[in-house]
């Protein structure tokens, strides 16, 4: 059981959550394919977090016996994070291995590679143009009805987006971590154990209170915003 809350959380609050959890469990086809899809193109933008997806998919690329790929892709991910210390806990010894033997062994090119990370991409000046004048425009009142603050953010209300956006975005993740929880302690029958029952039960209400709580919100986001927001002036549409 706490296997799959920490799995779940994991999967709740990084993108990498769901290739760790594939990984972990010996779902290596899927795991590639969950680290391919955010390297193939970029879709990271924390360097630490681009790292560990490099240094993950070359896990799976060395259980897969693919050493070649799985070489590039330490190289990579050690271009990216020189200090990046591996968790025995999640890599096994035989590829904490490898990734040391590869750091000695490219040393050069991994520092190569680093700095080509570090280099600044240079932009021709501006040409000197005549100015051109654009029409502003107010945002439309449609915005509202996207949830975490987005409508607010739109019209430049910042701190109440700032509100709605930390409120929904907690109350969804308590919803969403508790009803997978709840499912993941069904049996094959669909029912709960005697033993599980309690906790299934508990983690059902958190489900049902931050459902309820997101939707509070959420009507609230919406109703501010179209209660408070001017009309668009009718001769800008």
């Amino acid at each position: 059981m706490k296997t799959a809350i920490v799995a779940l959380l994991l999967a709740a609050s990084s993108p990498l959550g769901p290739a760790r959890e594939a990984y972990q469990s010996g779902d290596l086809p899927r795991a590639r394919i969950e680290l391919e899809a955010l390297l193939q193109p970029p879709r990271l933008s924390n360097p630490q977090e681009l790292a560990e997806a490099h240094l993950l998919l070359s896990a799976t690329l060395h259980a897969q016996e693919a050493l070649p790929r799985a070489e590039q892709e330490a190289v990579e991910g050690l271009a990216l994070n020189p200090d990046a210390k591996l968790d025995p806990l999640l890599y096994p010894p035989d590829f904490i291995a490898f990734v040391e033997r590869v750091n000695v062994q490219h040393h050069e090119r991994i520092t190569r590679r680093a700095a080509e990370h570090r280099r600044p991409v240079l932009l021709p000046p501006p040409a000197i143009s005549a100015p051109i004048l654009v029409e502003s425009r107010p945002a439309s009142r449609g915005w509202y009805l996207v949830p975490f603050g987005v409508g607010h953010f739109a019209h430049g209300q910042r701190s109440k987006g700032a509100v709605l956006a930390v409120g929904q975005g907690t109350t969804f993740a308590v919803s969403a971590v508790s009803l997978g929880v709840a499912l993941s302690l069904r049996g094959s029958d669909g029912r709960y154990s005697a033993q599980d029952a309690p906790t299934a039960r508990a983690f059902n209400v958190s489900y049902l209170v931050g459902a309820y709580a997101f939707a509070a919100l959420y009507a609230y986001g919406v109703l501010d915003g179209m209660l408070s927001s001017p009309s668009p002036n009718p001769d800008n549409t």
